[in-house]
Protein backbone atom coordinates (compact mmCIF):
# COMPACT_ATOMS: atom_id res chain seq x y z
CA UNK A 1 0.00 0.00 0.00
CA UNK A 2 1.34 3.46 -1.10
CA UNK A 3 1.65 6.22 1.17
CA UNK A 4 -0.59 8.84 1.76
CA UNK A 5 1.07 11.94 -1.01
CA UNK A 6 1.20 15.18 1.42
CA UNK A 7 1.18 18.75 0.29
CA UNK A 8 2.81 20.58 3.49
CA UNK A 9 3.02 24.03 4.71
CA UNK A 10 5.31 24.79 7.67
CA UNK A 11 7.18 27.16 9.92
CA UNK A 12 9.09 27.34 13.05
CA UNK A 13 10.47 24.42 15.06
CA UNK A 14 7.02 22.72 15.47
CA UNK A 15 6.77 22.95 11.74
CA UNK A 16 10.45 21.55 11.37
CA UNK A 17 9.52 18.61 14.22
CA UNK A 18 6.07 17.60 12.64
CA UNK A 19 7.49 17.67 8.22
CA UNK A 20 10.63 15.56 10.05
CA UNK A 21 7.65 13.16 11.54
CA UNK A 22 6.28 12.36 8.13
CA UNK A 23 9.07 12.01 6.11
CA UNK A 24 10.46 9.40 9.37
CA UNK A 25 6.91 7.96 9.24
CA UNK A 26 7.32 7.55 5.31
CA UNK A 27 4.40 9.91 4.23
CA UNK A 28 5.30 10.82 0.37
CA UNK A 29 5.85 14.77 0.87
CA UNK A 30 4.98 16.07 -2.63
CA UNK A 31 6.00 19.49 -2.06
CA UNK A 32 7.08 21.75 0.87
CA UNK A 33 5.31 26.06 1.07
CA UNK A 34 7.29 27.58 3.65
CA UNK A 35 6.49 31.50 4.75
CA UNK A 36 7.68 34.03 3.27
CA UNK A 37 10.15 34.98 5.92
CA UNK A 38 11.84 31.99 5.94
CA UNK A 39 13.15 31.66 1.96
CA UNK A 40 17.00 31.39 2.91
CA UNK A 41 18.86 28.92 3.70
CA UNK A 42 20.05 28.76 7.43
CA UNK A 43 23.08 27.03 8.24
CA UNK A 44 22.76 25.27 11.51
CA UNK A 45 19.01 26.48 11.79
CA UNK A 46 17.22 22.99 11.23
CA UNK A 47 15.77 23.52 14.44
CA UNK A 48 13.72 26.63 13.01
CA UNK A 49 13.74 27.10 9.47
CA UNK A 50 11.78 24.60 7.55
CA UNK A 51 13.12 25.92 4.23
CA UNK A 52 16.78 24.87 5.44
CA UNK A 53 15.30 21.47 7.05
CA UNK A 54 13.59 20.81 3.47
CA UNK A 55 16.82 21.68 1.71
CA UNK A 56 18.54 19.44 3.77
CA UNK A 57 15.95 16.26 3.14
CA UNK A 58 15.96 16.44 -0.78
CA UNK A 59 12.31 17.28 -0.80
CA UNK A 60 10.38 19.75 -3.55
CA UNK A 61 10.35 23.23 -2.12
CA UNK A 62 7.76 25.31 -4.14
CA UNK A 63 9.05 28.84 -5.13
CA UNK A 64 6.07 31.05 -5.13
CA UNK A 65 5.27 33.16 -2.40
CA UNK A 66 1.52 33.21 -2.45
CA UNK A 67 -0.37 29.30 -2.08
CA UNK A 68 -3.85 30.61 -3.83
CA UNK A 69 -1.80 32.12 -7.08
CA UNK A 70 -3.03 30.37 -10.50
CA UNK A 71 0.48 29.37 -10.87
CA UNK A 72 1.07 27.27 -7.88
CA UNK A 73 -2.61 25.79 -7.94
CA UNK A 74 -1.60 24.33 -11.25
CA UNK A 75 1.31 22.63 -9.51
CA UNK A 76 -0.11 21.55 -6.38
CA UNK A 77 -3.16 19.60 -8.66
CA UNK A 78 -0.73 18.36 -11.01
CA UNK A 79 0.99 16.51 -8.01
CA UNK A 80 -2.50 15.58 -6.72
CA UNK A 81 -2.22 15.33 -2.96
CA UNK A 82 -3.63 13.33 -0.86
CA UNK A 83 -3.50 15.75 2.04
CA UNK A 84 -2.87 19.27 3.14
CA UNK A 85 -1.23 19.86 6.47
CA UNK A 86 -0.20 23.43 7.77
CA UNK A 87 1.39 23.89 10.81
CA UNK A 88 2.04 27.59 12.15
CA UNK A 89 1.97 28.39 8.30
CA UNK A 90 0.61 32.59 8.22
CA UNK A 91 -1.39 32.89 5.26
CA UNK A 92 -5.16 32.71 4.45
CA UNK A 93 -5.68 29.60 2.01
CA UNK A 94 -9.12 30.22 -0.30
CA UNK A 95 -11.11 27.45 -1.62
CA UNK A 96 -9.91 26.45 -4.54
CA UNK A 97 -6.34 25.77 -3.11
CA UNK A 98 -8.41 23.64 -0.49
CA UNK A 99 -10.56 21.60 -2.89
CA UNK A 100 -7.44 19.84 -4.37
CA UNK A 101 -6.11 17.40 -1.88
CA UNK A 102 -8.70 14.37 -1.64
CA UNK A 103 -8.71 13.75 1.33
CA UNK A 104 -8.91 16.87 3.56
CA UNK A 105 -6.73 19.55 4.53
CA UNK A 106 -6.39 20.58 8.11
CA UNK A 107 -3.78 22.46 10.48
CA UNK A 108 -2.21 22.74 13.80
CA UNK A 109 -3.16 25.96 15.67
CA UNK A 110 -2.35 27.16 18.69
CA UNK A 111 -4.98 27.68 20.60
CA UNK A 112 -8.24 26.04 22.29
CA UNK A 113 -10.57 26.52 19.45
CA UNK A 114 -13.27 28.11 19.22
CA UNK A 115 -11.79 29.94 21.61
CA UNK A 116 -8.31 32.44 19.97
CA UNK A 117 -9.05 31.75 16.92
CA UNK A 118 -6.74 34.12 14.55
CA UNK A 119 -3.23 35.53 16.00
CA UNK A 120 -1.23 35.67 19.13
CA UNK A 121 -3.21 33.23 20.64
CA UNK A 122 -0.77 32.85 23.96
CA UNK A 123 -0.98 36.91 24.48
CA UNK A 124 -4.50 36.47 24.11
CA UNK A 125 -5.17 33.56 26.59
CA UNK A 126 -2.51 35.14 29.33
CA UNK A 127 -4.57 38.84 28.95
CA UNK A 128 -7.96 37.20 28.93
CA UNK A 129 -7.06 35.03 31.80
CA UNK A 130 -8.27 31.85 30.44
CA UNK A 131 -6.67 28.46 28.65
CA UNK A 132 -4.40 27.76 26.25
CA UNK A 133 -3.98 24.65 23.74
CA UNK A 134 -3.54 23.26 20.50
CA UNK A 135 -5.85 22.25 18.13
CA UNK A 136 -5.79 20.11 14.80
CA UNK A 137 -9.08 20.95 12.95
CA UNK A 138 -9.80 21.05 9.34
CA UNK A 139 -9.19 24.02 6.83
CA UNK A 140 -12.68 25.69 5.91
CA UNK A 141 -12.79 28.71 4.07
CA UNK A 142 -13.05 30.65 7.28
CA UNK A 143 -10.27 31.41 9.78
CA UNK A 144 -9.52 28.62 12.39
CA UNK A 145 -12.73 28.08 11.83
CA UNK A 146 -13.02 24.40 10.60
CA UNK A 147 -14.44 21.42 12.67
CA UNK A 148 -11.94 19.71 15.31
CA UNK A 149 -10.15 16.42 15.00
CA UNK A 150 -8.19 16.39 18.14
CA UNK A 151 -7.30 18.83 20.94
CA UNK A 152 -5.09 19.40 24.10
CA UNK A 153 -6.21 22.31 26.64
CA UNK A 154 -2.93 23.68 28.27
CA UNK A 155 -4.13 25.90 31.89
CA UNK A 156 -1.97 28.68 32.37
CA UNK A 157 0.27 28.56 35.37
CA UNK A 158 1.05 31.22 37.46
CA UNK A 159 3.00 33.61 36.48
CA UNK A 160 2.75 32.48 33.13
CA UNK A 161 4.61 34.49 30.37
CA UNK A 162 4.43 34.52 26.64
CA UNK A 163 7.18 33.10 26.11
CA UNK A 164 7.06 29.89 28.59
CA UNK A 165 3.64 29.49 26.95
CA UNK A 166 4.41 29.17 23.84
CA UNK A 167 7.27 26.67 24.58
CA UNK A 168 4.40 24.16 26.44
CA UNK A 169 2.40 24.85 23.34
CA UNK A 170 5.15 23.82 21.10
CA UNK A 171 5.68 20.54 23.36
CA UNK A 172 1.33 19.73 23.80
CA UNK A 173 1.62 20.51 19.59
CA UNK A 174 4.38 17.82 19.02
CA UNK A 175 2.65 15.72 21.17
CA UNK A 176 -0.64 16.11 19.52
CA UNK A 177 0.67 15.92 16.07
CA UNK A 178 1.86 12.45 16.69
CA UNK A 179 -1.44 11.46 17.61
CA UNK A 180 -2.61 12.14 14.08
CA UNK A 181 -0.38 9.79 12.22
CA UNK A 182 -2.32 6.68 12.42
CA UNK A 183 -5.00 8.37 10.67
CA UNK A 184 -3.29 10.29 8.31
CA UNK A 185 -1.69 7.13 7.35
CA UNK A 186 -4.71 5.48 6.30
CA UNK A 187 -6.83 8.49 5.81
CA UNK A 188 -9.80 7.38 7.81
CA UNK A 189 -10.28 10.73 10.13
CA UNK A 190 -11.96 10.32 13.65
CA UNK A 191 -15.18 12.14 14.14
CA UNK A 192 -15.19 15.47 13.23
CA UNK A 193 -16.36 18.01 16.09
CA UNK A 194 -18.20 21.67 14.86
CA UNK A 195 -16.66 24.07 16.71
CA UNK A 196 -19.76 26.17 18.84
CA UNK A 197 -19.92 29.60 17.35
CA UNK A 198 -21.64 31.33 20.25
CA UNK A 199 -17.95 30.15 22.41
CA UNK A 200 -15.41 31.64 19.81
CA UNK A 201 -13.28 34.89 20.08
CA UNK A 202 -10.95 35.79 17.37
CA UNK A 203 -7.84 38.49 17.51
CA UNK A 204 -6.53 39.95 14.46
CA UNK A 205 -3.12 40.02 13.10
CA UNK A 206 -1.43 42.88 15.13
CA UNK A 207 -0.29 42.74 18.63
CA UNK A 208 -2.79 43.25 21.66
CA UNK A 209 -3.30 47.36 22.14
CA UNK A 210 -0.49 47.49 19.50
CA UNK A 211 1.44 46.72 22.56
CA UNK A 212 1.32 49.74 24.34
CA UNK A 213 0.30 50.19 28.04
CA UNK A 214 -2.66 51.85 29.50
CA UNK A 215 -1.86 52.95 33.01
CA UNK A 216 -5.67 53.83 33.16
CA UNK A 217 -6.79 50.00 33.07
CA UNK A 218 -6.43 48.25 36.43
CA UNK A 219 -2.41 47.36 37.88
CA UNK A 220 -3.87 43.31 37.79
CA UNK A 221 -4.97 43.63 33.94
CA UNK A 222 -1.62 45.33 33.42
CA UNK A 223 0.26 42.92 35.50
CA UNK A 224 -1.04 40.00 32.67
CA UNK A 225 -0.01 42.42 29.87
CA UNK A 226 3.44 42.54 30.68
CA UNK A 227 3.56 38.81 31.38
CA UNK A 228 1.89 38.76 27.68
CA UNK A 229 4.77 41.20 26.26
CA UNK A 230 7.58 38.64 27.63
CA UNK A 231 9.29 36.54 25.32
CA UNK A 232 12.66 38.06 24.67
CA UNK A 233 14.25 38.91 22.55
CA UNK A 234 10.73 40.18 20.87
CA UNK A 235 9.63 43.80 21.53
CA UNK A 236 8.28 44.19 25.41
CA UNK A 237 4.87 46.12 26.64
CA UNK A 238 6.27 49.62 25.56
CA UNK A 239 5.07 53.17 27.59
CA UNK A 240 7.07 56.73 26.94
CA UNK A 241 9.13 58.41 29.67
CA UNK A 242 10.01 62.24 28.65
CA UNK A 243 9.33 61.29 24.86
CA UNK A 244 11.42 58.15 24.91
CA UNK A 245 10.16 54.85 24.60
CA UNK A 246 10.50 52.52 27.74
CA UNK A 247 9.56 48.84 27.96
CA UNK A 248 8.89 46.87 30.49
CA UNK A 249 8.35 42.90 30.59
CA UNK A 250 7.40 40.90 33.76
CA UNK A 251 7.74 40.09 36.79
CA UNK A 252 6.27 42.82 38.12
CA UNK A 253 4.67 43.06 41.52
CA UNK A 254 0.87 43.91 42.17
CA UNK A 255 0.58 46.68 45.09
CA UNK A 256 -2.04 49.07 46.57
CA UNK A 257 -2.77 52.69 45.73
CA UNK A 258 -0.08 55.41 45.67
CA UNK A 259 -1.47 58.18 47.35
CA UNK A 260 -1.89 61.55 45.96
CA UNK A 261 -0.83 60.03 42.47
CA UNK A 262 -3.01 59.44 39.11
CA UNK A 263 -2.45 56.87 36.32
CA UNK A 264 0.69 56.87 35.14
CA UNK A 265 2.69 58.28 37.86
CA UNK A 266 6.40 56.86 38.80
CA UNK A 267 7.67 56.75 42.59
CA UNK A 268 10.74 55.31 42.95
CA UNK A 269 11.38 52.98 46.02
CA UNK A 270 14.10 53.15 48.56
CA UNK A 271 15.11 49.47 47.03
CA UNK A 272 15.47 50.44 43.47
CA UNK A 273 12.52 49.78 42.03
CA UNK A 274 9.62 51.77 40.41
CA UNK A 275 6.07 51.83 41.84
CA UNK A 276 3.56 53.05 38.72
CA UNK A 277 0.45 53.91 39.84
CA UNK A 278 -2.10 52.67 37.59
CA UNK A 279 -6.54 53.08 37.25
CA UNK A 280 -6.78 51.43 40.69
CA UNK A 281 -3.66 49.78 42.47
CA UNK A 282 -0.10 50.06 41.53
CA UNK A 283 2.41 47.70 39.55
CA UNK A 284 6.34 47.11 40.54
CA UNK A 285 8.97 46.47 39.01
CA UNK A 286 12.92 46.52 39.11
CA UNK A 287 13.99 46.70 35.33
CA UNK A 288 13.46 48.43 32.61
CA UNK A 289 14.74 48.83 28.82
CA UNK A 290 15.41 51.84 26.99
CA UNK A 291 16.71 51.86 23.48
CA UNK A 292 17.05 47.62 23.87
CA UNK A 293 19.23 47.84 26.35
CA UNK A 294 18.25 46.70 30.14
CA UNK A 295 18.81 48.71 33.05
CA UNK A 296 17.88 49.32 36.83
CA UNK A 297 14.65 50.98 36.92
CA UNK A 298 16.15 53.53 39.22
CA UNK A 299 18.43 54.76 36.69
CA UNK A 300 15.24 56.75 35.26
CA UNK A 301 15.66 59.19 38.32
CA UNK A 302 16.86 62.49 36.66
CA UNK A 303 17.11 65.64 38.76
CA UNK A 304 15.37 67.43 35.86
CA UNK A 305 11.96 65.42 36.19
CA UNK A 306 10.71 66.74 39.63
CA UNK A 307 7.21 64.35 38.80
CA UNK A 308 8.25 61.29 36.68
CA UNK A 309 5.15 59.42 34.68
CA UNK A 310 4.87 57.11 32.51
CA UNK A 311 2.70 57.89 29.01
CA UNK A 312 0.98 56.11 26.46
CA UNK A 313 2.15 57.99 23.93
CA UNK A 314 5.48 60.14 22.84
CA UNK A 315 4.69 63.50 23.78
Amino acid sequence: MSQPRVLYMGYGETGCFCLSELVAAGFDVAGVFCRANDRTERPGGESSSVFTLTRGLGLPLFEETNPNEPAFLAAIAESAPDLLLSVQYDRILKPPLLAIPRHGAYNLHYGPLPRLRGCFPTKWAILEDEPAGVTFHVIDPGIDSGDVIDQILVPLNAGETDRSLYLRLEEAGRDLFRRQLGWLRTLEPPRRQPQDESRASYHPKQPPYDGILDWERDAVWLERFLRAFTFPPHPAAKTWYEGAEVQLRAPAELGGDLPGRVAGDIVFLDDGRIAIQCGRGSVIVATVLVEGEQQPASELRRPDVPSPRFSTETS
